[in-house]
């Protein structure tokens, strides 16, 4: 039996949200959202990628148009059910942009909404083109630096091993990532932002525009870049407004 692409983290909903972590992350990445989001009767379906956590037996996928398919076809497998938005965070959200794109291209039932967090538009996006292929110590002070991994885990030098290979991975994909332009989608794009993060300009950000033909909706918080460890419960509450939830 093939592994699943999207794992359910939450109790079923009104809608649902495809979501995709940051370069390097899990399932359990997204678990403090999915709680969050539970109040508001969204259900969330992480992205489960091979390499870490419960399919970490598993080569890690490093070519980006690959990974997008895969990620396509996991939401084809669960489009039955209630209607569903696709939500990707820092470097998740250029995968949950070409999974957009995809799927726009499929006979199926499309998604309401693609939300995106802490990225730039995918044409402008400054892609990590060196990181993947830094050495150990340099690749985890890059990591620690920016935040991306708790500071437990680059202390650890087991647990550093155990996921090194999909963080090098994830990374190595989205450095391959060439921008196709395409007519804009007839899906509308919401694009969340912490307010004092200094490496995301809102210029960056106003590209998202170029994508679609619906409206763009640009939602600050009052946060940095990595909203769901300063703001997780404004962010469930602002997907959860423009999928039509329980969110103001």
């Amino acid at each position: 039996m093939s592994a699943e692409w999207f794992v359910p983290l939450g109790a079923a909903g009104r809608t649902r949200l495809f979501a995709i972590p940051h370069a390097g992350a899990g399932c359990a990445q997204l678990a403090g959202l999915a709680k969050a989001m539970e109040t508001h009767s969204v259900q969330v379906l992480s992205a489960n990628l091979p390499g870490r956590q419960a399919r970490l037996a598993e080569p890690p996928v490093t070519d980006y148009a690959t990974l997008v398919e895969e990620l396509a076809d996991g939401v084809v497998a669960h489009a039955d059910g209630p209607p569903y938005g696709l939500f990707g965070y820092c470097g998740g959200a250029l995968l949950a942009y070409g999974v957009a794109r995809a799927l726009m291209s499929r006979s199926m039932q499309p998604p309401t909404r693609l939300i995106v967090a802490s990225y730039e538009a995918p044409d402008i996006a400054l892609l990590p083109r060196r990181v993947a292929d830094l050495p150990a110590d340099r690749l985890w002070t890059y990591l620690l630096d920016s935040g991306g991994v708790p500071d437990s885990l680059g202390a650890d030098p087991q647990l550093r091993k155990l996921v090194e290979p999909a963080i090098r991975a994830d990374y190595t994909a989205l450095a391959g990532y060439r921008h196709r332009p395409g007519p804009p989608m007839p899906l509308p794009i919401t694009v969340f932002f912490g307010e004092r993060d200094p490496g995301t300009p809102r210029g960056a950000l106003l590209g998202w525009r170029r994508q679609s033909d619906r409206p763009v909706e640009l939602r600050p918080l009052r946060c940095g870049h990595w909203l769901m460890d300063e703001a997780v419960a404004d962010l469930a509450a602002g997907i959860a407004s423009v999928l039509g939830g329980t969110g103001t």
